[in-house]
């Protein structure tokens, strides 16, 4: 599970790392101290939960989990508001409907580790339970470790030289030795086909897809800066799944 904490007091930040770090070690525990560091990781990771400091140097708390709510697949993740002032949280509950709220100082009552685990917990047990609905593969990748792909992680697949680069959502780039067509047969997804002789898409993460020839697209990502190739030979099951039309025929 992967956890942002945003929060710009660095020792309130290290204190609350250090409870988390201490109870759980499967947590991806990532940190921002402003509104603009915090976007970024948004933009480059996939979080399960977030922690974020009402009052930002650069910006509102509140506002930051707006942009959040307002995300492809992320109307329902965790949003716990930490804050000196328990009246904002008004607005936060009504309107964007944050899961609790924490006050600060972290290091007096009544604030405690066990609201920090009883509010993890219950995320934890909920990504557990989206994992095993969730279909994957068990693939061998390089060094002869046996890796779990998790269909709706993959972005897209590159066929190089006697392997497959697999870009993923949550653990970047990872090389397995498959030829395109068994990685493809391997897969149970609607939304993952093949669009190029060396590349297989998953049009979930489709941001654009850009005319350059009279047979050739250039295909871009939500929040992934690589480009791919999209032929005439599969462009017709991508328009398809995307619900394109002649616009880009």
């Amino acid at each position: 599970m992967q956890l942002l904490l945003i929060e710009d007091d660095i020792i309130q930040s290290d204190n609350l790392s250090n409870l988390i770090k201490e109870s759980y070690n499967n947590v991806e525990l990532l940190t921002a101290h402003s509104f603009k560091e915090s976007l970024k990781i948004i933009n480059e990771k996939n979080i399960d939960l977030f922690f974020i400091d009402i009052n930002l140097p650069d910006g509102s708390g509140i506002d930051i989990a707006k942009k959040i709510r307002a995300m492809e697949g992320y109307e329902l993740k965790g949003i716990v508001f930490i804050t000196s002032q328990g009246y904002q949280m008004v607005d936060a509950f009504k309107n964007i409907h944050c899961y609790d709220f924490l006050i600060k100082p972290f290091l007096i009552k009544p604030y405690s580790k066990e609201d920090i685990k009883r509010i993890i917990d219950v995320f934890m047990k909920e990504n557990v339970k989206k994992n095993d609905n969730r279909k994957y593969s068990m693939i061998t990748i390089e060094s002869k470790i046996t890796y779990k792909l998790y269909h709706d992680d993959i972005v897209f697949v590159e066929y190089i030289p006697r392997k497959c680069k697999i870009v993923t959502v949550k653990n970047g780039i990872i090389y397995a030795k498959l030829s395109l067509g068994k990685l493809l047969s391997m897969i149970e997804s609607n939304s993952i086909v093949q669009c190029h002789k060396s590349f297989i898409v998953n049009t979930k993460y489709i941001k654009k897809i850009d005319k350059m020839y009279t047979k050739l697209w250039k295909v871009h990502f939500v929040n992934i800066s690589e480009v791919i190739d999209l032929s005439i030979s599969f462009s017709e099951k991508v328009f398809e799944i995307l619900g394109y039309e002649n616009e880009y025929k």
